[in-house]
């Protein structure tokens, strides 16, 4: 349960604290500058690879759950080199927002790298998303749907997005004090990975409005939800956390 709705600067205190669900988000409010922003956005619309993982998402990238879980390891694994060259290239003529954020993660006392799969080697490590809708209650938590995958035996999954175009109208996270749980799903939406809003009918959303530049983590496991939307692009994705402090990044 959080102790306090306050959103806090990232250190090692404020994502232990997270990691434990004792706060709602962490951040690191001004991640990244306008120019940085303005550049790196329009590179990951002109260059970065599209694929849909819902049908309100363009997907700059892959994901672990469209392109492994609802297809096959062998898959995902197949297109992580394309995707990785691809980042490589929009980071080089923009800025790179992913080494960035593993250094500040090491410098706040944690062992940060991305997550290797044994076998097959590095996970993607991050994507742009490019929202237009809404998303709908849910959860992102790798031991829902993941056991035979190295991110499923993660006890901890954070969730991080840096914000490069937040609309001035709608967008907003919502996002709730309850956690996953096996029995939960009686409320899961049949054939689909989103909730009833029953599911946090007794509790009050904290609703964050985040900013361009803005960097923010959230625990996943965690409900959460966003509001309609148009053209709203970020670029994230997970964090599997393994004790001791060892925090490795995939999407």
């Amino acid at each position: 349960m959080w102790a306090t709705k306050k959103i806090f600067d990232l250190s090692n205190d404020s994502l232990m604290a997270l990691i434990r669900n004792e706060i709602p988000a962490v951040q690191i409010a001004d991640f990244a500058r306008p120019a940085e922003i303005k550049s790196l956005k329009q590179t990951l619309l002109d260059q970065s690879r599209r694929t849909h993982s819902i049908k309100q998402v363009t997907r700059l990238g892959i994901s672990q759950y469209a392109q492994g879980i609802c297809q096959s390891k062998a898959n995902y694994f197949h297109l992580v080199p394309g995707v990785m060259k691809e980042l490589a290239e929009a980071f080089r003529s923009s800025f790179d927002p992913l080494s960035r954020f593993i250094t500040s993660l090491s410098s706040s006392g944690f062992d940060a790298g991305v997550m290797q799969e044994p076998g097959f080697g590095s996970y993607a490590p991050c994507a742009g998303k490019l929202r237009n809708g809404f998303s709908p209650i849910h959860v992102d938590f790798a031991a829902q749907d993941s056991a035979d995958w190295e991110v499923g035996a993660a006890p901890v999954q954070l969730a991080w997005n840096l914000y490069l175009d937040m609309p001035a109208i709608g967008g907003e996270l919502m996002l709730w004090d309850r956690q996953w749980q096996p029995e939960i799903d009686r409320y899961l939406v049949r054939d689909n990975y989103y909730y009833e809003d029953a599911v946090v009918a007794d509790l009050e959303p904290l609703r964050i409005r985040p900013i361009d530049g803005q960097l923010l983590v959230l625990n996943s496991r965690n409900f959460h939800a966003v509001d309609q939307v148009s053209d709203r692009l970020t670029i994230g994705g997970f964090i599997s956390y393994f004790p001791e402090k060892s925090l490795r990044l995939w999407i």
